[in-house]
């Protein structure tokens, strides 16, 4: 209607005077000016004010949802300053709204004040001198008309921005939503999955890896798989290095596929074979390069892919494990008191010109283990030194004589190696098969990756390498709907919607039937669920609060359990399912499982030996090696004595202690 209301305006206005409307037209430009920059930062300012917003309600809805553990630390106050700090944020946000608001409406006001008194005054002259314009004179009845019709010609104007404000605070709020509905999903299907009938629910990993690694600049966590790493050439290395691009010459120069394997495994040859093979390759021609690497490497079981050696020896290893790789790290050459004494020294001073660690300018390629050629102690860089000196154990001796500035650096490096030890892959070249029909119990300390073995059954993660089957069948081939259909989960923290029990119990039914209500009674008496849900006041009708609050976490639990079961899964997965229950409904979830677990594969993961000991198979995982130290039954492995034996006897002395 504003728009109808501003063009009838203009009509009338050009039927007055068109001198006059001309003058008036100026307003447009004016007018899209303030509303380009209006939107610009009347978004910017109602964005700002939804994130102000959003961590106000975040910060009420964390501490009322931990009342009990603000009262119980007595953190009141704390919890009060915390709030504060978030309103007064979202209060400062709407402030400064406000006066976005006060300043543009008086701007506009100021606006067409200013092109009111330019008629006025442009008609006034011309009334005064009479001269005629466009072939039309301006009486003063014509202007008092035309400065009528100018405040009907500013009004849409002001309606049109106070719509522009409300479409800002709109996009404001919606485009939080938009970014979440636009959000890539990360774990995509195929675009023709493979269709599976008759699941027996037989799975295995074949040198399955997993392991997460921080691209972002933000800390942003993403997804890749780790690739081998190469040597590369860069213009500004080549400028500095020049040794580093005779050696790439040279090793372009040996014949193929030598000089390709070396490119590109360089840096994965374990370093006391890497640093033999470039000191002998230094004093040879490189049409006897192949003959000189195929002896050093066949010494150490390695043959280059697509070389006779490795055809005519298919013992050999065509290539280079991490693991290898680790194993080669700690060998590092002796070194002698006066060579680390001379480090030591070395590093003082570069610590004590405040200059940076610089990084080696010399001395073979630049990898993670300090170069190709570590043998060059003389051309290392502090920095390479520092890293030499926080790998190998010092003498007592000689640490005495170590300089503050220096022992303090040499322990921060040792923090952050271990940093970078520690982060990467989770689970290593993992080799598992779980028989269907067969229960796998697996076992393991916190950390080791047991829930993410799960998950990656489940597909809540995709494996870096490797791949995970079905029957035979690589899961990503299959659709995640149809995957997580055989399978059953009940994890360690079990979440239950607000509504009534028996809708979290059908919660994978759309459109539950009589039979499968049938089957959630059964089921329920199947756990000794059945009972307890009797003696409330609805029975099944009663209502959870938010996240099941007003029932015990060992009946949402067996709640979680039910759910599981009701579907009938090929695949049951129980993680910590029973670690919040007493010892008596854990019998009975035991006495379940027994029963429950015929038929279908079986995966549980638990410390308590009483429900992992009638397991047909337990796998132990350990953090350090990030994969499967010990496979067996209860009774064969308590005869290795090994790691899950001493697991087991930690439990019984902790109970031990207990009574």
């Amino acid at each position: 209607s504003s728009i109808v209301s501003l063009s009838l305006t203009i009509v009338v206005m050009y039927f007055l005077n068109v001198f006059l409307a001309l003058i008036s037209m100026i307003v447009f430009p004016l007018f899209f000016s303030i509303t380009y920059l209006f939107r610009k930062i009347a978004v910017r300012l109602f964005k700002e004010n939804r994130k102000t917003i959003g961590k106000v309600t975040s910060s009420i809805q964390e501490n009322v949802a931990g009342a009990k553990v603000v009262q119980a630390y007595g953190q009141e106050r704390r919890a009060s300053r915390e709030f504060d700090k978030a309103n007064l944020a979202n209060y400062n946000a709407m402030v400064r709204i406000r006066k976005f608001m006060a300043t543009v409406f008086p701007l506009i006001n100021f606006v067409t004040t200013a092109l009111t008194v330019s008629v006025l005054l442009a008609g006034g002259f011309i009334i005064l001198e009479g001269i005629p314009l466009f072939g039309q004179l301006v009486t003063i009845g014509v202007l008092s008309a035309y400065i009528s019709i100018l405040g009907q010609f500013f009004r849409p104007f002001m309606t049109l921005i106070q719509i522009q404000e409300v479409m800002a605070s709109a996009l404001a709020a919606s485009d939080r939503i938009y970014t979440l509905l636009e959000e890539k999903v990360e774990i995509p299907d195929i675009e023709n999955p493979v269709s599976l009938n008759g699941v027996r629910g037989d799975l295995e990993f074949d040198s399955v890896s997993f392991g997460y690694k921080f691209n972002g600049k933000n800390g942003s966590e993403t997804y890749e798989a780790m690739e081998p790493i190469t040597i590369q050439r860069s213009p500004q290395e080549v400028l500095n290095n020049p040794m580093k691009e005779k050696i790439l010459k040279y090793i372009e120069s040996v014949p193929e596929p030598y000089s390709s394997f070396l490119i590109k495994n360089a840096m994965r040859i374990p370093q006391n074979i890497r640093q033999k093979l470039f000191m002998e390759l230094i004093a040879t021609d490189p049409s006897n390069a192949p003959k000189v690497i195929d002896t050093i490497l066949a010494k150490s079981g390695y043959a280059v892919p697509g070389s006779d050696r490795s055809q005519e020896s298919p013992e050999l290893k065509i290539g280079f494990s991490q693991e290898d790789k680790k194993k080669s790290s700690s060998i590092t050459p002796k070194l002698t008191s006066p060579m680390i004494l001379q480090m030591i020294k070395v590093l003082e001073r570069n610590l004590k010109s405040k200059n940076p660690l610089q990084q080696p300018s010399s001395g073979g390629f630049q990898g993670q283990d300090g170069g190709i050629m570590s043998g060059a102690r003389s051309n290392q860089s502090p920095d390479a030194i520092l890293s030499l000196l926080a790998n190998i154990e010092i003498p007592k001796d000689i640490r005495l004589q170590i300089p503050k500035i220096v022992s303090d650096a040499i322990k921060e490096k040792k923090r952050i190696l271990e940093h970078e030890r520690t982060t990467g892959y989770v689970l290593r070249d993992i080799d598992l098969k779980i028989p269907a029909g067969k229960t796998v119990a697996i076992v393991g300390e916190t950390g080791a990756g047991k829930t993410t073995i799960v998950k990656l059954i489940s597909r809540f993660y995709d494996i870096n390498s490797g791949q995970i089957t079905l029957d035979g069948v690589d899961i990503r081939k299959i659709t995640k709907k149809v995957l997580r259909d055989f399978i059953g989960l009940v994890p360690q923290d079990a979440f239950l919607f607000t509504g009534t029990i028996k809708e979290n119990l059908l919660y994978a039914f759309e459109n539950p039937t009589k039979e499968i209500e049938e089957k959630m009674i059964s089921v329920s008496k199947f756990l000794g669920l059945h009972n307890f849900i009797e003696a409330l006041h609805k029975k099944y009708d009663t209502k959870l609060k938010e996240n099941a609050s007003n029932i015990s976490i060992g009946q949402r639990q067996l709640i979680a359990f039910a759910r599981a079961l009701i579907t009938d899964p090929k695949i049951l997965i129980l993680d910590e399912a029973t670690s919040s229950v007493d010892p008596y409904t854990e019998t009975l979830i035991q006495d379940a499982l027994d029963k429950a677990r015929e038929g279908r594969t079986t995966i549980i993961i638990a410390h308590r030996l009483s429900t992992i000991k009638n397991a047909d198979q337990i796998v132990v995982i350990s953090a350090e090696k990030k994969g499967v130290i010990e496979e067996g039954t209860h009774d064969e492995l308590m005869k290795r004595d090994g790691k899950y034996k001493r697991l087991l006897e930690m439990q019984h002395r902790e109970i031990e202690i207990d009574e």
